[in-house]
C-alpha cells in the first residue's frame, strides 16, 4: 500500500533529519534509513501500529519508532503519516473534524 506525509510530517522528518546531521552526521543518516525502513514495512504491514485510543480522532494508529511516535491513518488507497514527535515533545494539537463531534438537537 502506498504511504504519504502530511506536509507537516514530512517537514517534521526533513527538519529533525537536518538537527540530527547538525551534531551527529552518522546519527542524522541512522534517523532516515530507519524513516525509510518503517515506511516500507508499514506499506507491506498497515496495522502494525496500535490503535491510538487516547486521541480525539477514531482510526487512528499509533507506532513508536526508537524515540519517536508516528501516528498514522490507513485509508482505502494510502496510508497517511499525519504527525510525528519525538517523545519528549509535545504532542501535536490534531484538527477535529465537525462531523465526529457531538452536537445536541
Amino acid at each position: 500500500m502506498k504511504v504519504i506525509f502530511s506536509p507537516g510530517a514530512r517537514a517534521y522528518v526533513a527538519r529533525e533529519a537536518a538537527y540530527l546531521r547538525e551534531r551527529n552526521r552518522a546519527a542524522g543518516e541512522r534517523f532516515l534509513h530507519d524513516m525509510k525502513q518503517f515506511v516500507t514495512a508499514l506499506g507491506q504491514f498497515p496495522s502494525m501500529g496500535q490503535e491510538a485510543t487516547d486521541l480525539p480522532l477514531r482510526g487512528l494508529r499509533r507506532f513508536v519508532l526508537g524515540d519517536y511516535l508516528i501516528h498514522y491513518e490507513v485509508g482505502a488507497e494510502a496510508i497517511v503519516i499525519l504527525t510525528m514527535r519525538h517523545g519528549r515533545e509535545r504532542p501535536p494539537e490534531l484538527p477535529v473534524d465537525d462531523d465526529e463531534d457531538f452536537e445536541e438537537r
